[in-house]
């Protein structure tokens, strides 16, 4: 049997708490009520029993105690009419918590067995975890924290939330009090999914959250389009958590921050046992600015392992049927981190996205006729399709990349250690038919700025694939959809069979490539020679002007 617990002890129910409780011994749907585990302003969870499999579990029921009561038939009523909207709309996203919570399957994720409607009110069972909260733990602890202990513990849930956001749910309310360390494995499981919320695209909807001041980002403070929320925006609050861990204390306000930003930089705190690369992974991930943060999960955890992301490890997929989950209980090798997480080099959901891109071959053939524009919105699963087992790279075709030129591997590489920000990148699709399919794909840019496309074909030609003689510049404004190729320049594949890569560049600044010395290649620009600086000549390199850079990578397969 395996026992599992929700909190701690049982706290003691005062006669005017106004929820009225289950009693001890009553049957909900054959779970029978041991006693109380907790009570919250919205409901109540019980350890019960269930018969059925024979295992304790925790039974949360739904019910605001200024909104509602429980007659003594056991039916749950609203306590004014006035209040009814209120309670309904609190029933639906108690129930949508749990309609989340079922799809996700991790370790450090709460499991929702099954849910129900019934006598006026809602019902999920979960398995009840034994443990402490994380504040609690803290409390409990004389000595710091040991980083041998903290980064495994962060690494999980990194990993539990790149599976919600994934599914493009946030969970947006992260804090010490709602991650429970495991009595029987010392491993974190996170919480109270209240304020959870699935946000579609760029599709902004209406929310009420009570936030918690030091763990908040400033985008929780407003829906505003230059503040959107995403998968930063978690990334935020697990760092204030990391923070609070290591030095005893939280950050300052995000809201105060952007007035006053009184944040000391861990990195200059000397005297706090822990290594400089975990330091400056949790400063990045703190930055006020959404623009200047950790973008995603996946970058945060890399930052953590101090790690770079490698771009062959792209080509190094596990073998089918293998699952991507490392050891939690010590820290990840780097190497075989990389190779479980850095499989498509890209961040699960959101602005932070580094999508698997298409695959396409060069030459290309230019067709004069125009193009239906894609309408390129997110999948409810994921932003980017996975690829499918048959267009991943086999042996042949790994074998024969390997042989190729090391030097774009390199140059590649290098751009993606330079950015300051990562491109979220949308491909209409992942797998082109030669003479057919037309390349098409958009991409959303935490910067305003200029686009270049490079594509690394099959025989291993190197092109320059935008900007090129017929489309000079490529404006892009930050956050807004950029769907490319230009409807006045389609693209077709044209073969031959095989894996191309693609590097996507976007700078704040027009960049000069005068260095890469282009030869007319069908009106793009082959590189034959340098391969060096693909992200241009900056002209801040000798004026006084900013010039950040936001980049991504990917590749797909072209089929005859």
């Amino acid at each position: 049997m395996n026992d599992h617990t929700v909190i701690q002890s049982a706290p003691a129910v005062s006669g005017n708490s106004g929820q009225q409780p289950l009693p001890v011994g009553a049957l909900i749907e054959g779970f029978e009520i041991r006693g109380i585990i907790g009570l919250g302003g919205f409901g109540i969870v019980y350890e019960a029993w269930d018969p059925m499999l024979e295992r304790q579990v925790a039974l949360k029921e739904y019910l605001p105690g200024t909104l509602a009561m429980r007659l003594p038939t056991g039916e749950v009523q609203v306590r004014d009419e006035r209040h009814r909207n209120t309670f309904d709309a609190g029933m639906r996203s108690f129930i949508n918590e749990a309609r989340l919570l079922a799809q996700f399957d991790h370790a450090a994720l709460v499991k929702v067995y099954r849910f129900w409607e019934m006598s006026g009110t809602a019902y999920m069972v979960m398995p009840l975890y034994r443990g402490i909260t994380l504040k609690q733990h803290h409390e409990q602890q004389e000595e710091p924290l040991a980083e041998s202990t903290l980064v495994p513990w962060l690494v999980a849930l990194t990993e539990a939330l790149e599976v919600m956001h994934q599914q493009q749910c946030y969970h947006r309310d992260i804090s010490p009090e709602n991650i429970i360390i495991q009595e029987n494995t010392g491993l974190p499981i996170l919480l109270d999914f209240g304020a959870a919320r699935r946000a579609i695209g760029h599709v902004s909807q209406p929310f009420t959250v009570i936030l918690k001041a030091s763990y908040a980002p400033i985008e929780q403070y407003a829906e505003l389009p230059s503040l959107s929320q995403g998968p930063w925006t978690d990334v935020y609050a697990l760092a204030a958590v990391a923070h609070f861990l290591m030095t005893g204390k939280t950050p300052p306000s995000s809201v105060g921050r952007m007035v006053n930003d009184s944040y000391t930089p861990l990195v200059e705190q000397e005297n706090l046992p822990f290594s400089t690369a975990l330091k400056k992974a949790v400063d990045r991930a703190l930055a006020v600015q959404p623009g200047e943060r950790t973008q995603c999960m996946r970058q945060f955890r890399e930052a953590l392992l101090n790690q770079q992301p490698d771009v062959l490890d792209l080509f190094s997929p596990p073998t089918q049927g293998d699952k991507l989950q490392p050891n939690l209980a010590s820290p990840v090798n780097s190497r075989q981190n990389k190779q479980e997480y850095g499989q498509y080099w890209r961040c699960a959901a959101g602005a932070g996205l580094l999508s698997v891109l298409i695959l396409i071959s060069l030459p290309w053939i230019l067709t004069g006729t125009q193009v239906e524009q894609p309408v390129l919105i997110p999948s409810e699963t994921s932003s980017a399709k996975e690829p499918s087992p048959e267009t991943l790279p086999n042996e042949e075709t790994t074998s024969a990349m390997s042989k190729a030129s090391p030097d774009v591997y390199g140059a590649f590489q290098a751009v993606l250690n330079r950015t300051h920000f990562a491109l979220e990148i949308q491909p209409k699709e992942t797998v082109l038919k030669i003479g057919e399919d037309l390349l098409r794909f958009g991409i959303v840019s935490p910067i305003s700025g200029y686009v270049a496309v490079y594509v690394r074909s099959s025989d291993n030609t190197l092109i320059q694939l935008l900007p090129n003689a017929r489309v000079p510049a490529i404006r892009i404004e930050s956050g807004q959809l950029l769907e490319l190729p230009p409807a006045n320049e389609p693209i077709q594949a044209a073969g031959p069979e095989g894996l191309n890569q693609f590097l996507i560049v976007v700078t704040e600044q027009a960049r000069d490539y005068a260095h890469l010395k282009l030869q007319d290649h069908y009106g793009f620009g082959l590189i034959e020679h340098s391969v060096q600086n693909l992200e241009g000549t900056s002209p801040c390199s000798s004026t006084s002007c900013r010039d950040q850079m936001a980049a991504g990578w990917f590749s797909v397969e072209e089929m005859d």
